[in-house]
């Protein structure tokens, strides 16, 4: 094999190490990123959209006690205020879910049709209050109308906040993972490009570099006039055809010699 070939292959072995090094990198590098994304795309803006949903509900229901108690017109904007908001948080929440499984689509929905009768029966118990009735008809009103929904609203969402709070978990196992597993193929791939360049460096010492050193002696003891040792031949690239070559010269000074004395 010729000895440009040889250094083309062992170049073309380490080039192709290194490559692959890179392609795994690449790998896990994009499954990493593909997982942040679907968290800060997905994950966190519902993990966030519930939590102000759970606040809003909790500031209507103060709100709402606060006008039955006090009868205040601010009261009732700021519950009125608070219900659209809360209404469009529930009609996006529901929008990003059209995607999503099944239990997170169902679930989104169901806090929807919540949210409406939450809204209808909050109102329906303000216009009670403005037509004047008892506290005790209203607070019975907010026992049987307005608190049940409250409860399952409050309960929908702290179950869609350990949903959320699950695939955090989850993902989060699973970036984890993906850089530990490409990490390790990197590092062995690294180490196998290591142990490749030392055995080739060590092929080239022994094909190429050593047998260079035996035709310099050679060639140092014949320019001394020392013609008696043979010039060996140790492979068959252009290092070996010299070798041949000095050979050649050596016998021919040989037999030029024997004949002249």
């Amino acid at each position: 094999m010729k000895i440009s070939l040889k250094i083309a292959l062992g170049l073309g072995v380490l080039i192709a190490l290194v490559w692959i090094i890179g392609i795994f990198s690449i790998m896990s590098f994009s499954s990493s990123s593909g997982l942040f994304n679907r968290m800060n795309t997905e994950t966190i803006p519902d993990l966030i959209a519930s939590g102000e949903m759970s606040q809003k509900v909790t500031e209507v229901h103060v709100e709402f006690m606060e006008f039955l108690l006090s009868g205040k017109i601010g009261a009732r904007d700021n519950v009125s205020g608070l219900l659209r908001t809360l209404d469009n948080l529930a009609k996006g929440h529901l929008t990003r879910q059209a995607e999503g499984n099944e239990e997170e689509k169902k679930l989104a929905d169901e806090l929807q049709r919540k949210v409406q009768l939450f809204s209808s029966s909050v109102v329906d118990v303000m216009d009670m209050k403005t037509r004047g009735l008892t506290d005790e008809d209203l607070l019975a009103a907010e026992e049987k109308n307005v608190r049940p929904t409250y409860d399952t609203m409050m309960g929908l969402l702290a179950r869609q906040n350990e949903i959320y709070k699950s695939e955090m978990s989850v993902m989060s196992d699973d970036v984890k993972s993906s850089q530990s597993s490409g990490q390790l193929v990197i590092i062995i791939i690294a180490i196998i490009a290591m142990i490749t360049g030392v055995f080739l460096l060590f092929l080239t010492e022994r094909r190429i570099a050593r047998p260079i050193v035996h035709l310099t002696r050679a060639a140092e003891d014949i320019s001394k006039g020392d013609i008696s040792k043979p010039v060996e031949k140790e492979s068959s690239d252009e290092i070996g055809a010299l070798a041949e070559a000095f050979e050649r010269m050596r016998v021919s000074l040989k037999v030029m010699i024997e004949e002249e004395g």
